[in-house]
């Protein structure tokens, strides 16, 4: 993100000794910017209440687990299922079996992917033999394409929306304007989290070693 920032300030500076941008023009979008960053800023806030609320569910188990007599069994049960919602936020997988398999992998190669690492793979992950398989068939490219078409889409209505600010400016309103850098923004931030999405061809490769260390365990 701090590239991206980098890039963007890069670019204003340009647009502006280049004539392209005129000074009020880039006042007017940090104008509008300052209170959307603000916008953000707020629902950062939002999220955290929304975790809160999400992890109420664990704190419940907690609750129960510290405050009553329970059995053995029931106990083991509970400490089970937040395991299980725990290992779900991580990896981003459903079900334990996949759970199990990744946490140990993730375990066996630290020095390779983090815990999150899966979470991009998680649609085409299936055991066979006991065994984590990278299933890369046509759901797979059909999905990547997917994820690579909407980030184009929002990347190019982004610039479309500076385009028409920086080239319409005397024929758009101030409302105009508003709509158009907030627009913008949305998009661009769109754009990163469908980018984000996307498998890199260097991470297929990096998952598939990770995956290939199952087989050197079972020879050994």
């Amino acid at each position: 993100m701090d590239k991206i920032l980098d890039i963007m300030n890069g670019w204003l500076t340009t647009a502006v000794s280049s004539g392209t941008f005129e000074i009020k023009q880039v006042l007017l979008f940090l104008f509008i910017a300052g209170p959307l960053a603000l916008v953000i800023w707020k629902i950062r806030g939002i999220i955290a209440f929304v975790n809160e609320v999400r992890n109420s569910k664990l704190n419940e188990f907690q609750h129960i687990l510290n405050g009553f007599e329970l059995s053995d069994e029931i106990r083991l049960c509970i400490k089970e299922d937040m395991e299980r919602i725990t290992a779900y936020r991580v990896t981003g997988i459903s079900d334990v079996a996949r759970q199990k398999i990744i946490l140990r992998l993730v375990v066996q190669n630290l020095d390779l992917i983090s815990v999150g690492f899966f979470k991009k793979f998680r649609t085409f992950l299936v055991i066979k033999d006991r065994r984590l398989i990278f299933k890369k068939g046509f759901s797979f490219w059909f999905e990547t394409g997917m994820y690579f078409l909407f980030s184009l889409q929002f990347l190019l209505l982004a610039i479309l929306a500076l385009i028409l600010f920086t080239y319409r400016y005397e024929q758009i309103s101030v409302w105009g304007h508003i709509a158009l850098c907030t627009g913008s923004v949305v998009m661009f931030l769109f754009f990163i989290a469908f980018e984000r999405m996307i498998p890199r061809p260097e991470e297929c490769k990096l998952l598939e070693r990770v995956l290939q260390s199952q087989c050197n365990e079972d020879s050994d």
